[in-house]
């Protein structure tokens, strides 16, 4: 525990060394002064403090990886080993390691093991939650660098959708279910980057095929999702074509962010003019105004690892974001075909 005095000369430190010229660095003294200051029962500053240090440990933890693409795999902490669930799952864990990604579970038992199991340990993360019943990280990712714990549900969620570059759904319970259904929420409002979303079952089992079938068909039937919000899932039992599909969605899209009500869509290589027209042609109808633009060197304020990056600038209508998919898999097909 830091002492008043000891947290005195911290701050004073970070102030002679100009540690503090960040706006955000500022901002964030600035709320945690204020927390201090207000009149705070000790089990809410014992909840924030707790915040606090998940967050920062989970920062610490993905900084040296941020290089690397990530996929969070979800599924039942209770599938046995000799489970045809559990042996697809391993194996999809292993493609993506031989494709190039990393691997993120929830560090526990089950469907966890089976996708760091195929990954292996030098490349799989696990977020382990402390539950009553002592849940316990898989002997794969036990004691790694790589491994942290959370006490609460949203810090580990946090950390799973913040580092993942697409997410493979495995059979699962609630759990599965509720972090499955926040990602798909997320995703329809535009409050996640756009990202691949996989629901994997082994050959034969059709797990997620009444839920496809039967429950996202009603909600589809009354109205309450759209079809483009359909689009957001792709279901398979072949772990090939899973991870084939994530590593179409990157063959030219990089990444995403938001300036002002503007998206930008960073690319690893510009569109030609055709291209970029037949782009506006197909997905005028997603726009709130204007036209899809390709910038360079905009916006100034963009970090400088992506200063080089093209982008197409675009301003979408709100109530369109779950669309975002299907345009950057479309901007995909028509760069791969032009340079086959």
């Amino acid at each position: 525990m830091v002492e008043l005095e000891d947290l005195q000369k911290q701050i004073s430190k970070l102030h002679r060394e100009n540690n503090l010229n960040s706006e955000h660095k500022r901002k964030l003294l600035d709320e945690v002064i204020k927390l201090l200051s207000s009149d705070l029962d000790t089990p809410d500053l014992k909840m924030l403090g707790k915040v606090m240090e998940e967050i920062g440990n989970g920062l610490r933890v993905f900084k040296p990886y941020q290089a690397w693409r990530k996929v969070s795999v979800f599924g039942s902490a209770r599938t046995k080993e000799d489970h045809p669930q559990y042996q697809q799952t391993k194996a999809c864990g292993k493609a993506l390691k031989d494709a190039g990604f990393m691997v993120i579970t929830g560090g526990g038992p089950g469907m966890m093991q089976a996708a760091n199991e195929g990954a292996g340990r030098d490349v799989s993360f696990g977020i382990n939650i402390n539950l009553p019943m002592e849940q316990e990280s898989n002997h794969i990712v036990h004691g790694s660098p790589r491994s942290f714990e959370c006490q609460y549900f949203f810090t580990r969620k946090l950390f799973f959708l913040k580092e993942s570059d697409a997410v493979i759904l495995t059979p699962g319970g609630f759990g599965t279910f509720d972090e499955g259904f926040e990602l798909l929420t997320l995703l329809q409002t535009g409050r996640n980057p756009p990202i691949p979303v996989i629901m994997l079952e082994a050959p034969g089992d059709n797990f997620w095929g009444p839920f496809l079938h039967s429950w996202v068909r009603r909600l589809l039937d009354d109205g309450m999702v759209s079809h483009e919000d359909t689009e957001l899932i792709f279901h398979t039992d072949s772990v090939e074509q899973a991870v084939n599909h994530i590593e179409k969605f990157y063959t030219n899209y990089h990444s995403f962010r938001y300036v002002g009500h503007q998206v930008l869509l960073r690319i690893n290589n510009p569109l030609s003019a055709d291209n970029l027209e037949r782009l506006n042609a197909e997905f005028s109808d997603v726009l709130e105004e204007g036209m899809i633009e390709q910038v360079f060197d905009w916006p100034k304020s963009d970090d400088e690892q992506f200063k080089h990056y093209p982008r197409l600038r675009m301003h979408l209508n709100h109530h369109r974001m779950n669309c975002l998919p299907q345009l950057i898999r479309r901007m995909n097909a028509l760069y791969a075909k032009e340079n086959q």
